[in-house]
Formats: structure tokens, C-alpha cells, sequence
């Protein structure tokens, strides 16, 4: 986040030190297209598949490490590996809904990036779950 304020910070300056007001416009107009392009990018659902999946990945990673520590109850870690699997099984639903639109509509993107946002918020509550739970039972004991 720091970063693409930063970026924009030093581009915004560097477009004012344009002295020519025509190429001024015309870099500021080729700035908000390229932000517009990589904005687009991020919100593409296959983008977003990929930051699940690698959120997935990482979920997956604490749940074994937790297992394998017995640092948590049970019942938490069934909790957690359910959420996981349900949001496998979604994002393999919405991977197959990726792959069988014959058509691009507005719509059907906008529905796409929510399903996957949705999905990217269970998964990261229950990785958020299983990382503080040995926190609290250490200031519970």
C-alpha cells in the first residue's frame, strides 16, 4: 500500500515538473491509463485466484505446523480444515465458471471478483483463527 503511494507520490511530482503544459496533460492521461490497466490487472479473476491459492497455501502450511505441535484444540483445527475445504471446493467451482464463459460480461466479472473475495475472506479467518488461538490459551493459563 505504502508502495503505490509512494510510486504515485513521485509521479504526480515528477509530471509537475513539466514545463510544457500539452506533454504535461499527455503524461498525466498516459499515467491514469497505466494505473487504470494495473488496477484492472489486480481485479482480473485469475489474479485473484492466484492471491487465493497462494492464501490457501499458506493456510494449509499453519494448520499442519498447528497439528503438528498440538499447540491448539481439536475442535478448532476441524473448524479450520473445514473452512479450508469449503473454500477449495469453492474456488474449483469458480476456477470451472472461469473456464466455461464463452462470453466476457461485465456482470459475470463483477460476480466472479466477489465470489473470490468472499472466499479470500473465509480462508483468511480461519488462518487468523488458528495463529492467535495459542495466543489466547497462553494468557488464559
Amino acid at each position: 500500500m505504502y508502495d503505490t503511494q509512494l510510486l504515485s507520490s513521485l509521479l504526480l511530482a515528477s509530471i509537475s515538473l513539466i514545463p510544457n503544459h500539452t506533454i504535461r496533460l499527455a503524461a498525466l492521461a498516459v499515467s491514469l491509463v497505466m494505473a487504470l490497466t494495473h488496477t484492472i490487472y489486480l481485479k482480473y479473476p485469475s489474479t485473484q485466484l492466484a492471491q487465493l491459492e497462494a492464501i490457501i497455501n499458506k493456510t494449509e502450511q499453519v494448520i499442519q505446523d498447528a497439528e503438528a505441535h498440538c499447540r491448539i484444540g481439536p475442535l478448532i483445527l476441524v473448524e479450520a480444515n473445514l473452512r479450508l475445504l469449503k473454500v477449495k471446493c469453492s474456488a474449483s467451482v469458480i476456477r470451472c465458471r472461469i473456464l466455461e464463459s464463452r462470453t466476457f460480461l461485465w456482470k459475470n466479472y463483477y460476480q466472479l471478483s466477489r465470489d473470490i473475495s468472499a472466499c479470500a475472506q473465509v480462508i483468511s479467518k480461519a488462518l487468523i483463527t488458528v495463529q492467535v488461538t495459542p495466543s489466547l490459551i497462553v494468557e488464559a493459563d
